[in-house]
């Protein structure tokens, strides 16, 4: 497998943005669920991270 787990890492710092955004536009269902999702690539980064070895 080549080393793409980054790619999960850039979803996480992604959506971790959009959360904070939604934030600051009092949007907290939708932070909500940005944060969640963001939780979501970042097991999904560490998963594929350890695969690799």
């Amino acid at each position: 497998m080549r080393r793409t787990a980054w790619i999960w890492f850039a979803g996480f710092a992604v959506w971790v943005a959009d959360g904070v955004v939604s934030l600051r536009l009092h949007s907290t269902q939708h932070a909500q669920l940005a944060f969640l999702v963001a939780m979501v690539f970042f097991a999904a980064g560490l998963f594929y991270r350890r695969q690799q070895r």
